[in-house]
């Protein structure tokens, strides 16, 4: 016998948990809240970029973008569900307060975006393929 069909209810039902959990990782990224963005992710890695990396690591690299940009913040332009897979495109922008990579303080705002690819297993990261418009941001504290 095959398998019942998911209805368009239970699929958009399934997308708005979906996207509510991604909000709530989002808001422990904009809290700077280390120890609850943990919790988003596998054990004992996450697949980077087919790279594994800890959840430790993960965070690390979080603060050292978050170090150069106090207030820097992450908002969700466009949010797509595919079975496990979470497709993401976000808005990215903070002041530029302290030192980021060798560049000293402007005191200039940046504004950048982000396409992300997750994999959602159990509640966890699994698997994240990032593409950060990291050009844009040295761009404008040059």
């Amino acid at each position: 016998m095959a398998a019942p069909q998911e209805t368009s209810s239970s699929l958009a039902q399934k997308k708005l948990k979906t996207r509510e959990f991604y909000q709530s990782y989002l808001d422990a990224c904009n809290d700077q809240d280390w120890d609850r963005m943990q919790q988003f992710y596998a054990l004992p890695h996450v697949l980077v970029d087919g790279e594994p990396r800890t959840p430790s690591q993960l965070i690390e690299r979080a603060k050292s973008m978050v170090a150069g940009f106090a207030d820097w913040r992450l908002e969700i332009w466009h949010f797509a569900v595919d079975g496990d897979l979470i497709y993401v495109h976000l808005k990215l922008g903070g002041t530029h307060t302290a030192a980021f990579h060798g560049v000293e303080p402007t005191g200039r705002r940046v504004d950048t975006t982000e396409f992300a690819l997750y994999r959602l297993v159990d509640g966890k990261f699994v698997e994240i393929w990032p593409m950060l418009n990291m050009e844009a941001v040295m761009s404008q504290i040059q």
